[in-house]
């Protein structure tokens, strides 16, 4: 009875998702508040109210690393949207090819990525389906390549789902960040192939077969390579960045997808539009800026060390430490006060962005710490601990393929890595020791599953039909990219059983 009773909120979670259709923020102050119900109705699982409070707080402190860095990635995408410069990359990018399936490649592996890196919130699908439209894609293409192209989730807004992970699961961010990108390798390479079937079908997977491999390659070999000897909140800025340099300069090689000569003038006349007129170069100097300032406050020792050490918040009571300029939100700031200078954005626009930024910004804030407080609340209570040994007895050491799956569920109904890192980590973790497994090895599987299926979140679905205006067949465009997701935690769970057995 009791191991039902703590699986309640959990499920609860999933009610209210999948049958309610609430919302994120509604679904988590709920699915808190039946955790808190729980520790005051059911005796197994009584807490003294001061032991509420003080794990409740905790989970709060815990979603504000994140909200910090997130507020300023979803004003930075407000701002670049306003001058027109990421209209300005995608133009660049329909000059370069006009091949529907190189296309599909640069801005899955190179634009989305990057867009996603910086701002997070799966703001990248709403900017790029709308760009995969005036391509020339179908509408049902276009909603499905976007809701692809969302591979760098582990690292949306610097990583910062990653780093509440990270903290969650008392894993250091290095280990899991190389160990995420470790699983996604091959998972990387399956989403290039989808988007290259999904815009020109078998015959373009056929032709094109060696770029998706080029792009994969570079792709998955800088993230792995930037986790493991970087930053873990850079990697997929500066995968994305090099991937797309890379890229344009293959499809400048006559014959792959080159334009010379008079097409070379029309792409430097191209995007004369609204700001569009400042050149793909100044397009992306913010996020070039913001790589360069993360790398010195990360590599310059002494500048390292003033940054840890100035403008700390610390509560020991909490276990809680933060140090406010070193963290990716300042330097997104920065990077935000950059970008107003260089395109000379207005205060009418700038507080129009900001408008924007916080009405994203509000009800992911107060729903991630909704979430994080049930699980700090529901760990205090000894819930997650019960349900752990009841898994890890029920499943043993065959919960090494049932962590993809939970992960991956846990992304499906809450479209947030962060979310669902939330919900089941430390469970993960915790049923990883009663079984006898690998933790490590188990968080990665979480981290991965999780980010790798919130591309097929039931109410990003429905956004990408109404983005595309194909409402009507919403449905198969959820049955597609959920077939598509679920690949992907195939071979998340092929890579971990692969890695456990070496």
């Amino acid at each position: 009875m009791s191991v039902v009773i703590a699986l309640l909120p959990i499920i609860l979670i999933f009610i209210l998702l999948f049958f309610f259709k609430l919302s994120s923020l509604r679904v988590g102050v709920l699915s808190l508040l039946a955790a808190v119900a729980i520790t005051a109705l059911y005796p197994y699982y009584h807490i003294r109210p001061d032991r509420l409070v003080h794990a409740s707080v905790q989970g709060s402190l815990t979603a504000f690393v994140a909200a910090y860095v997130l507020f300023f990635g979803i004003l930075l995408f407000h701002l670049m949207n306003s001058v027109g410069g990421i209209q300005t990359i995608a133009s660049y990018i329909s000059q370069v090819t006009r091949d529907h399936s190189n296309q599909a490649l640069l801005i899955t592996a190179g634009l989305s990525p990057l867009i996603e890196s910086t701002s997070g919130f799966g703001i990248a699908f709403m900017m790029v389906a709308p760009i995969f439209l005036s391509l020339g894609f179908s509408p049902m293409r276009s909603a499905l390549l976007g809701l692809v192209s969302l591979l760098a989730v582990p690292w949306g807004a610097l990583a910062t789902g990653t780093v509440i992970g990270a903290g969650l699961g008392g894993i250091s961010l290095h280990k899991l960040g190389a160990g995420t990108a470790l699983l996604s390798i091959p998972v990387f390479l399956y989403f290039m192939a989808a988007a290259v079937g999904i815009a020109g079908g078998r015959a373009a997977l056929k032709r094109r077969w060696k770029e998706v491999l080029l792009y994969a390659a570079v792709f998955a070999a800088s993230m792995l390579l930037l986790n493991q000897y970087v930053s873990v909140e850079l990697a997929g800025v500066l995968s994305s960045l090099l991937t797309l340099a890379i890229g344009i300069s293959v499809m400048m090689v006559p014959g792959v997808g080159a334009k010379t000569g008079k097409a070379a003038a029309e792409m430097s006349a191209a995007g004369e539009g609204q700001g569009a007129a400042m050149g793909v170069l100044k397009a992306v100097s913010p996020y070039v800026a913001l790589t360069v300032l993360i790398f010195i406050s990360r590599l310059w020792t002494p500048f390292k060390e003033f940054l840890e050490s100035h403008a700390v918040i610390r509560l020991p009571a909490y276990s809680f430490s933060m140090a406010l300029l070193y963290s990716p939100g300042f330097w997104l700031l920065v990077t935000c006060l950059f970008t107003v200078l260089v395109f000379r954005i207005n205060g009418g626009v700038f507080l129009n962005c900001l408008r924007k930024t916080l009405k994203q910004w509000v009800p992911f804030t107060i729903s991630t710490a909704a979430f994080v407080s049930m699980s700090e609340v529901m760990a205090e209570a000894g819930m997650t601990a019960l349900l752990a040994g009841a898994a890890g007895a029920l499943f043993g050491s065959s919960f090494l393929l049932v962590s993809p799956l939970i992960g991956g569920i846990g992304g499906f109904l809450t479209g947030s890595n962060t979310g669902s890192n939330a919900m089941f980590i430390k469970l993960q973790i915790q049923t990883a020791g009663q079984a006898g497994l690998p933790a490590d090895l188990i968080a990665y599987s979480q981290n991965a599953s999780s980010s790798h299926s919130t591309m097929a979140c039931p109410s990003r679905v429905m956004l990408g039909a109404s983005l595309c205006g194909i409402q009507s067949e919403e449905n198969q465009l959820l049955k597609t990219i959920t077939l598509i997701a679920a690949g992907a935690i195939a071979l998340i769970a092929f890579m971990v059983l692969a890695i456990s057995l070496m």
